[in-house]
């Protein structure tokens, strides 16, 4: 499966890897992926892992937005639905995350976790 790395600037932080066929993104303490953030709507955005047909074990990602209040971004676009590639950028409200695609196995291996002044973000040093 595939993972979002949310990061702020050059630091990454907590991954969240996207377990579900559908992972649900947004406010509500329903979804898969909270966030904790006023312009994040309670239901803000889906992403849903397809099955690749020619490709058994493989999954193609797409973000779908929930018709959220301030929209959801993908490389600093704003869409309604398409479909995600490894390391597009996504953005819900004022929080950033890394799309990761498994295929790709780019999930480094974090040293440690630093707590920001940030709410809710940690953050991980990569080895260079």
């Amino acid at each position: 499966m595939a993972a979002l790395i949310q990061f702020k600037g050059s630091e990454e932080g907590v991954t969240l890897r996207l377990e579900n066929q559908v992972s649900r993104i947004g406010r509500g303490t329903d979804n898969d992926i909270i966030i904790h953030d006023e312009l994040v709507s309670k239901h803000h955005a889906t992403i849903e892992a397809r099955p690749i047909a020619e490709q058994p074990g493989q999954f193609a990602y797409f973000l779908e937005d929930c018709a959220s209040t301030n929209g959801s971004f993908v490389n600093d676009r704003r869409v309604d639905a398409c479909p995600l590639q490894h390391d597009d950028v996504l953005r819900f409200g004022i929080n950033h995350f890394r799309f990761v695609d498994d295929a790709n196995d780019d999930l480094a291996a974090t040293t440690r976790i630093h707590k920001t002044w940030i709410p809710g973000l940690y953050v991980s040093r990569r080895k260079k």
